[in-house]
C-alpha cells in the first residue's frame, strides 16, 4: 500500500512546507523566538494563505504557488514593520504571580521541590528534556495518525463517498482552474450570480497548491492535504496547548501527541461524516488559538510552574498573535470559533474573577469599574458572534439525554462502541488533578460544557433552546463530538503527569523503605530517590498509555472510515468504473465542452477529475432552464425546450452514472434527472453513446441536431 503513496511524497512535502514556512517567517519577522513557534506556525501559515487568497483575488492576481509565496513575503515584511513599532515587552518579575496547584500566590508549583512530585516532574532540570519530549510527542502522534489514515483511505486517489465531498473536490479544481482562492467568492462555483459568495477557502487553497505536484490529481492532493493537516499539524497543536496548560512536562507532551491519535471521534470521525474537511482544519488549529488566549490572560489559568505574568507590551504582542490565529479559524471554518466561544466562557470568567478579586482587595475602584464594563462588553460581543454564526439547518435528535452525556464522557459518541478506556481513565485523573490544583478547574467546566452541547444535539428536545445552543453546528452531534478532544486531550495529559508524579512518589517511598534505616530518615531518603524514581515512573506510564490508546478502541472507527472510502459500496458517489470513465473525458471531449450531469450519482465530479465544466457542481435542485434539460434531453428534438436549454447552457455531452444515488432511499432525483439517468439508447434517440465503463456511459447530444 505504501508503494502506491510513494510517488506523492514530493506533494506531501510541499504541503508541509506551505503549512510551516509562511507561519515561521511571519512569527520570526514579528520578533517571536523559541521552539514554540515550530508548534504554532501552521495556524499562522493558514492565516497567511487565507488572507493571500482574498487579497490576490481583489488585486486580480491569479492564485497559485508563486503568487502565494510572494504574498507570504509581503505579509512577513508587514509583520516585521509591526514588530518594530510595538514595544518588545517582557514579564512581571513578581514571584507571587507564578501558578500553584492550590491557587494560592507563592504556593509550591507542581513538579517543584516539596510539591509531592519529583523535582523534574513538570519542569525538568535539563533544558533539552522537554523539547525532546515535545518532538517525540509530535512524532509519535504523527506516525500513529498517518499510519491509520493511510490504511483507512487506501489508494491515494480514493475519496470519501459522502455528500460534502462533491463540493470540496470541485472547489479545489475551481481554485486551480480559475485562479481564484478567495473566501469571499469561492461559493460562486455554485452561485455564480452573487458578487460576495462566502465560503471558507483555506482548505481548498492548500489542496490546490499540491495539485500540480500530485500529477494534476485533485483527489490525491485532497488526501495529501488531509494527511498533512490531520496527521502532522494536529499533534503539534495538541502538544502546544498542553505546554500552555500543564507546563514543560515530558510525560504530558508525549501523551498529548499520542492521544491526538487515540480519539475515534476526531479526526477520523469527520473523515467519515460529511466529510467535513474545513472543520478538520479549523479544529486542528483551535488548540493553538486556545493556548494563545491562555497566555494572553496570564499564568493564573494553568498548571505551568514556569509561566510568568506578561507585562503590557507582551500582552499586546500576544493579542496581535491571537487575532491573526483567530483569522485562521474564520478562513478555515467558523465552527472552530464557536467551540472557542464555549471553552472561553469559563476561561475568561475565571480570569475576570481573579482580576476583580485582586482589584477589590487592593482597593482599586477604577480598575474594578473597568472590569465591570469589560464584562458587559465581552458578553455583548460574545452574543453578537454567537448569534451571527447560527444557522437554520437542523439534524433530529436520536437518543436520550442521559445516554448522550454518557457517550460524550466516554468518547463513544453517535453510538460508537469502541470506547478508548485508557483515555477515559487519564481524563478522569486529569479532572481530579485539575480540581485539586484549582487553577485548571475552568478546563473541567469547559469539558463538561462541550459534553453537554453534544448531548443536547444528540438528545435534546426540538425547540428554541436546542436551536440556540447548537444550530451553529447545524445541531449536528458529529460536529460537536469532534470538539471534545480540545479539552479532553490536555486533561488526559495532565492526568498522565499526575499519575506519573504519584507513582514516582510511591516508588521513592518504597525505595526508602527497602534501604532500611530509621523511620525518621525515610522522608529525606525518599526525596533523594525522587529524581531517579520519576523517569522510571514516566516510562511506565508512557509504556502503558501510548500503545493501549491504539489497541482495539479504534478498530471500529477505522473500519467505518474504510467503508466510506471504498469505491463500490452501497452508498458510493463514485464507483471505480465511473472514475475510469472520468479519466477518459479529457481525450473524448474538448476543454470547454459542458457536460450535463446528475449530481446525486456523482456526475458532478467530472469537473474535479477531468476539468470539464458541468451543469451542477454540487447537489442542489436544478433551476430553469436546466430543469427542462435534465428531464428531457434524452428524447429531445430540434426546437424542444430541452434543446433550447442545451444551446443556452452550451451542453454537448451527458454523463450517465446510473440510478445509484448518494442517498440510496431518495427517489425524487431519479424523476427530476430522468433525462440524464439510466438512459436507454434504444428508447432515447436524443443521445448517442460514445464511451462506456461498466454501467457508466458518456453520451453525445444528437437529438438537437438539425436535419
Amino acid at each position: 500500500m505504501l508503494t502506491a503513496w510513494a510517488p506523492y511524497a514530493p506533494a506531501l512535502l510541499l504541503l508541509l512546507a506551505v503549512l510551516w514556512l509562511p507561519g515561521l517567517a511571519l512569527l520570526w519577522a514579528f520578533g517571536q523566538r523559541g521552539g514554540r513557534i515550530l508548534l504554532t506556525a501552521p495556524a499562522f501559515s493558514v492565516a497567511v494563505v487565507g488572507v493571500s487568497g482574498v487579497a490576490l483575488d481583489l488585486l486580480g492576481i491569479r492564485y497559485d504557488l508563486l503568487s502565494q509565496a510572494g504574498a507570504a513575503l509581503v505579509l512577513a515584511a508587514a509583520a516585521w514593520l509591526v514588530g518594530r513599532v510595538l514595544p518588545r515587552g517582557g514579564h512581571a518579575p513578581a514571584p507571587e504571580d507564578r501558578p500553584a496547584p492550590d491557587g494560592r500566590a507563592g504556593a509550591t508549583a507542581v513538579g517543584a521541590p516539596g510539591a509531592g512530585t519529583a523535582p523534574d516532574a513538570a519542569a525538568p532540570a535539563r533544558p533539552w528534556v522537554f523539547p525532546a519530549a515535545a518532538a517525540a510527542g509530535v512524532a509519535v502522534g504523527a506516525v500513529l495518525l498517518l499510519r491509520r489514515m493511510v490504511s483507512a483511505i487506501g489508494e491515494p486517489e480514493a475519496m470519501a463517498q459522502r455528500w460534502d465531498n462533491i463540493f470540496h473536490l470541485n472547489a479545489i479544481r475551481w481554485v486551480v482552474e480559475t485562479g481564484s482562492g478567495s473566501t469571499l467568492t469561492l461559493n460562486r462555483m455554485v452561485d455564480p450570480e452573487r458578487t460576495v459568495a462566502l465560503y471558507p477557502a483555506a482548505w481548498h487553497q492548500l489542496a490546490s497548491l499540491a495539485v500540480p505536484v500530485a500529477g494534476d490529481s485533485v483527489l490525491a492532493a485532497h488526501n495529501l492535504t488531509l494527511l498533512a493537516v490531520a496527521g502532522v499539524v494536529w499533534p503539534a497543536s495538541c502538544v502546544f496547548l498542553t505546554r500552555c496548560l500543564v507546563g514543560p512536562s515530558p510525560v504530558a507532551a508525549v501523551v498529548a501527541g499520542a492521544a491526538s491519535a487515540g480519539f475515534g471521534l476526531f479526526p477520523y470521525g469527520l473523515m467519515a461524516w460529511g466529510p467535513l474537511f474545513p472543520n478538520i482544519l479549523s479544529l486542528v488549529l483551535l488548540p493553538v488559538v486556545l493556548g494563545l488566549l491562555v497566555r494572553l490572560l496570564g499564568p493564573g489559568l494553568g498548571a505551568d510552574p514556569t509561566a510568568r505574568t506578561p507585562d503590557g507590551p507582551a500582552r499586546l504582542r500576544t493579542a496581535a498573535s491571537l487575532l491573526v490565529a483567530l483569522g485562521a479559524l474564520f478562513v478555515s471554518q467558523p465552527n472552530g470559533v464557536l467551540a472557542l466561544l464555549v471553552v472561553g466562557v469559563p476561561l475568561v470568567a475565571t480570569a475576570w474573577a481573579l482580576g476583580l478579586r485582586a482589584a477589590v482587595r487592593a482597593g482599586r475602584r477604577r480598575r474594578t469599574a473597568l472590569l465591570a464594563v469589560a464584562a458587559v462588553l465581552a458578553a455583548a460581543v460574545w452574543l453578537l458572534v454567537w448569534n451571527t454564526l447560527t444557522t437554520t439547518f437542523f439534524w433530529a435528535p436520536f437518543t436520550t439525554l442521559p445516554r448522550g452525556v454518557g457517550e460524550a464522557l466516554l468518547y463513544g459518541t453517535n453510538g460508537r462502541l469502541d470506547v478508548p478506556w485508557v483515555l477515559v481513565v487519564l481524563t478522569g485523573a486529569g479532572i481530579y488533578a485539575a480540581v485539586v490544583r484549582r487553577r485548571l478547574r475552568w478546563l473541567v467546566v469547559a469539558h463538561l460544557l462541550l459534553a453537554y452541547l453534544y448531548a443536547v444535539a444528540a438528545a435534546g428536545e426540538d425547540g428554541p433552546w436546542r436551536d440556540w445552543l447548537t444550530s451553529g453546528w447545524y445541531t449536528d452531534s458529529h460536529r460537536l463530538a469532534a470538539t471534545l478532544p480540545l479539552t479532553a486531550l490536555p486533561l488526559a495529559a495532565l492526568g498522565a503527569e499526575h499519575l506519573a508524579a504519584r507513582l514516582a512518589a510511591g516508588l521513592a517511598a518504597a525505595a526508602a523503605v527497602l534501604r532500611g534505616g530509621r523511620a525518621a530518615a525515610r522522608p529525606a531518603a525518599a526525596g533523594r530517590a525522587r529524581p531517579v524514581a520519576y523517569p522510571v515512573a514516566a516510562v511506565l506510564v508512557l509504556a502503558v498509555a501510548v500503545p493501549v490508546s491504539q489497541m482495539g478502541s479504534l478498530t471500529r472507527t477505522t473500519q467505518e472510515v474504510k467503508r466510506y472510502y471504498a469505491w463500490d459500496g452501497p452508498e458510493s458517489i463514485l464507483g471505480h468504473d465511473e472514475f475510469e470513465l472520468l479519466q477518459e473525458l479529457g481525450r473524448l471531449t474538448g476543454p470547454d465542452d459542458v457536460v450535463a450531469v446528475n449530481p446525486w450519482n456523482g456526475g458532478s465530479l467530472a469537473w474535479a477529475v477531468a476539468e470539464r465544466p458541468v451543469t451542477q457542481y454540487h447537489v442542489e435542485d436544478p433551476e430553469p432552464p436546466l430543469d427542462g434539460l435534465v428531464a428531457g434531453i434524452d428524447t429531445a428534438a430540434p426546437g424542444s425546450p430541452a434543446c433550447a436549454a442545451a444551446e443556452e447552457l452550451g451542453v454537448e455531452w451527458v454523463l450517465d452514472f446510473g440510478p445509484q444515488l448518494l442517498v440510496p432511499w431518495a427517489t425524487e432525483p431519479l424523476e427530476v434527472y430522468s433525462g440524464v439517468t439510466a438512459v436507454d439508447p434504444a428508447a432515447d434517440p436524443g443521445l448517442a453513446p460514445v464511451a462506456r465503463e461498466g454501467g457508466a456511459v458518456l453520451y453525445e447530444v444528437v437529438g438537437c441536431d438539425g436535419p
